[in-house]
């Protein structure tokens, strides 16, 4: 289920930019509150093709969402032979525990420390079992605390503080203990999560009360026999002018902000760069690849341990597998975030192994090791 791993070498490359300055990708954002920005939202975030989900709603992992710029995940959550499992609508179309997708989450805010992510779960498990899912990730005490109607932090609070996870969900069952456990709509409305045609996505309100500071706008077309969602349907919405008109006349009509821009294949069309207009900030520079920009291994023969640079085209994180000559598989390992890492001799034998390290966006570079 997970692999993720392809031959596929893509032409461009998004290049994400996380330097000291800067909060979730711009400067621009680090002094401006959680509740005065725009965040590229994932439907059902965790149902991916990637992850060999049947019907899937997005085309990639969790892992490849948050590196190309989401900052928003919606997560079904149930639970299956005791254990919390995401997926949507039926597990038989496919399924998997929650701790991986919490594991990614976790991964990417340890090696991104100026990122702010937020989880919007649909939950048919209690806030008891979520708590646990969490603690078990050791995400929970990344978790902000915000009480009805206080102020929100600003980005560049929740980032000094490292209290970088918003966790927000449908279900009204959180303890005293667990003030955390935000439930969403006493802090967020919503439009209606059913359009089926264009003409659907209008700008009444749905669930929560006309008066919370956050507001969801769903703007994803599903399937009127299935409720699945279909690239075709993402294409038409995700693109400008359609895109770009509605969430304007959505302003007009509401006076509202919308804070997270709910979809479907967010990789299709103009999704990112639409939040970067509602956020007043330019787009992330995309660069050329360059086919030629290859990973090296200093020093190769290996002797002791070399090290691997990465070429500055490859975005992490990174997955390794090292083959002997005879093409078995002696090594596995995922995921490494650093674009300079070590390859330790440990127990190899002498003789030539081949090197395959894929980056996030499949990209695949390949090194012959020689071991003396």
């Amino acid at each position: 289920m997970h692999t993720r791993r392809s031959l596929l070498i893509l032409l461009l490359v998004l290049k994400l930019t996380t330097s000291k300055g800067q909060c979730n990708c711009h400067l621009e954002l680090c002094d401006k509150r959680y509740n005065e920005i725009a965040y590229l939202t994932t439907h059902n975030a965790f149902n991916s093709n990637q992850d060999h989900f049947m019907f899937p709603n997005q085309e990639f992992n969790i892992t490849r969402q948050l590196t190309d710029g989401v900052r928003a995940l919606m997560i079904d959550v149930y639970e299956k032979d005791g254990v919390p499992t995401v997926y949507h609508g039926n597990s038989i179309l496919g399924s998997e525990p929650l701790s991986y997708n919490l594991n990614e989450i976790h991964d990417f805010l340890i090696h991104n420390p100026k990122e702010v992510v937020t989880i919007i779960f649909e939950c048919y498990v209690s806030a008891d079992v979520i708590e646990t899912a969490l603690k078990n990730a050791d995400l929970l005490t990344m978790t902000y605390t915000i009480t009805k109607n206080a102020q929100w932090p600003t980005l560049r609070e929740l980032i000094d503080t490292n209290k970088r996870l918003m966790i927000f969900s449908d279900k009204n069952d959180a303890s005293i203990n667990q003030k955390w456990y935000h439930y969403v709509w006493d802090y967020a409305v919503e439009t209606s999560f059913s359009a089926v045609e264009t003409s659907d996505l209008n700008s009444s309100f749905n669930r929560g009360n006309a008066s919370n500071y956050l507001f969801i706008l769903n703007h994803f077309l599903v399937n009127k026999t299935l409720g699945t969602g279909s690239k075709s349907n993402a294409k038409t919405a995700n693109s400008n002018p359609f895109m770009i008109n509605r969430i304007n006349n959505f302003r007009t009509e509401t006076a509202r902000f919308p804070n997270f821009i709910t979809v479907d294949f967010y990789d299709i069309g103009d999704c990112m760069e639409n939040v970067n207009k509602l956020n007043q900030v330019q787009n992330i520079t995309v660069t050329g690849f360059d086919l030629n920009e290859a990973a090296t291994l200093m020093p190769n023969p290996l002797i002791i341990n070399s090290v691997i640079q990465m070429p500055k085209a490859a975005r992490p994180p990174f997955y390794l597998q090292l083959y002997s000559f005879n093409g078995e598989k002696v090594r596995d390992k995922s995921k490494i975030w650093e674009t300079q890492f070590k390859l330790e001799r440990n127990d190899l034998t002498k003789g030539i192994y081949l090197l395959i390290i894929t980056d996030v966006e499949q990209r695949v570079y390949c090194l012959k090791v020689i071991v003396n």
